[in-house]
């Protein structure tokens, strides 16, 4: 049965070339929302941008419009650039001592100024239509750190938490609410092709039968909550970080 409330509106999603965004897009447009995808790696539909640049999500919003949705996947452990928009996942962890300041400020770049500057573009648009739904992209390792992932993400994705929370008080009484998804191992081809987070299939497999519920996530299973959250169903749900993890992680 379709969720109520997202047919003929319209979406802005970003990170959209794979996995997780592109998943979102796909469960979007089968709900008979209007799709403009974006992602810094170029792909057939896709407006190429890289929302690091305060000029290209100006130059983004021309395209755009306002859209009813703003979902903010784009960000990942490693930083994508212009000549290379879709850099290889670390086959390690990422130690303190191994990042220096220009790693650092490309990954909170990635993932947390982006959204900052997708959201600061979007949300007057909402505002000034009394309607909006914004969902960003968290992480298990804001909820619960990560010794694998490394602290400049995991201190972005901290980041994402406040500034949920705090848009969601501020765009409240403009009748948009504000959400954040963390997600926990969620099996994309980018991930399983570099094995990450697991130095072998008998790893991989311990840790997804520690998982309650015995599988490693989807992309389908996040963009499930991403349509519920713009829907009619998610309204009354705003400044919430909603974790998505097999029960991997459900803490304060």
């Amino acid at each position: 049965m379709p969720l109520k409330g997202l047919k003929g509106r319209r979406a802005l999603v970003t990170g959209a070339a794979s996995g997780i965004g592109q998943a979102v897009v796909s469960r979007l447009r089968k709900e008979g929302v209007e799709i403009f995808a974006t992602d810094i790696h170029p792909g057939q539909g896709l407006i190429v941008a890289d929302l690091t640049d305060a000029d290209d999500v100006e130059k983004l919003s021309s395209s755009v419009g306002s859209p009813d949705f703003l979902v903010n996947v784009a960000g990942g452990p490693v930083a994508p650039t212009r000549e290379n928009t879709l850099p290889q996942l670390p086959s390690r962890a990422v130690r303190l001592e191994d990042l220096d300041e220009s790693e650092w400020s490309r990954v909170i770049a990635a993932n947390l100024t982006s959204a900052f500057l997708v959201c600061r573009e979007f949300a007057p648009r909402m505002k000034a239509r009394k309607f909006g739904r914004i969902v960003n992209f968290a992480s298990i390792a804001a909820r619960r750190g990560s010794d694998r992932v490394g602290v400049h993400y995991a201190a972005a994705k901290g980041g994402i938490i406040g500034l949920t929370k705090t848009l969601a008080l501020e765009l409240g009484p403009h009748n948009i609410t504000v959400n954040a998804i963390a997600p926990g191992f969620i099996k994309t081809a980018r991930m399983a092709q570099a094995s990450w987070g697991h130095d072998n299939p008998e790893a991989e497999k311990a840790f997804v039968h520690s998982l309650p519920l015995r599988r490693a996530g989807k992309p389908d299973d996040i963009a499930g909550v991403v349509a519920m959250l713009c829907s009619e169903a998610g309204g009354y749900v705003s400044g919430a970080t909603i974790d998505v993890n097999g029960g991997w992680y459900f803490g304060p």
